[in-house]
């Protein structure tokens, strides 16, 4: 635990002279700035405005989380072709799991940043409905870190990048009625259907098939997503225990 936290806290100072932490600050602010200017124009319905903001994130995401996995992963290879990454403490584990939580932490602020400024200039509805907005933007990305910090360790930046526009394209799809039968096996479509249903619940209460098969759906997919993000982690723990670096793909 105190080597895990070591290299924690050596991973926030390798990033406090580059890009990655304002990316993280300001992008949240000019995204809940714009959309919070927007709607003070738009005529648009109340529920409306806060559905499409939070599709807008959940849909944004995907690629954020390819480009931001990318560019920590590839200071790693520039730093010595991943020598500090496999050499650093006695468990290779412990350099792989320290880079994973700096990005979840990272990637949980942002959130709590653009849902948070978004509440405070459209309190419309209940602080609760913007945690638990908040939480299932978290909880839905998850699995996105995992698969995207082995992309970039295994294939690149170019690749993580690449994989992440479709990520976002495929979310931005599942809002339509061809996610409907297959969202809850789509990761990237997690957040915003969670998200979805989050507002369709604090909206909405009247009980009929339609939310009583919403409900169903959002338990179904949650436990998928659980159950998915336990194996990926377990698999990538053992994957990077074997992991020798890589050559530069980009």
């Amino acid at each position: 635990m105190i080597a895990l936290l070591r290299c924690i806290k050596s991973d926030f100072y390798k990033l406090r002279h580059t890009s990655i932490p304002w990316i993280h600050l300001l992008i949240p602010l000019a995204g809940a700035f714009m959309f919070l200017v927007y709607y003070r124009l738009s005529s648009w319905d109340t529920v409306k405005k806060i559905s499409g903001y939070l599709e807008a994130l959940s849909i944004a995401f995907p690629l954020l989380i390819g480009i931001i996995s990318g560019i920590v992963i590839e200071q790693e290879e520039q730093a010595g072709n991943f020598q500090t990454l496999l050499c650093n403490t006695k468990s290779k584990n412990t350099t792989y799991l320290s880079k994973l939580i700096v990005l979840l932490l990272l990637g949980s602020f942002s959130i709590i940043l653009a849902v948070g400024i978004f509440a405070l200039g459209f309190h419309t509805m209940p602080n609760i409905f913007y945690l638990k907005a908040a939480g299932a933007l978290v909880i839905g990305n998850v699995f996105l870190y995992i698969l995207h910090v082995f992309i970039s360790l295994q294939f690149g930046k170019g690749t993580s990048t690449g994989l992440g526009i479709a990520e976002s394209l495929i979310s931005a799809l599942m809002l339509t009625g061809l996610g409907d039968g297959v969202w809850r096996f789509i990761p990237s479509a997690w957040s915003v259907r969670f998200c979805d249903y989050i507002v369709f619940k604090f909206t909405y209460h009247s009980v009929n098939s339609y939310a009583t098969q919403a409900a169903l759906d959002t338990k179904q997919g949650l436990f998928i997503m659980l159950f998915a993000v336990c194996i990926a982690f377990a698999i990538s723990l053992f994957w990077f225990k074997k992991w020798e670096g890589r050559k530069s793909y980009d």
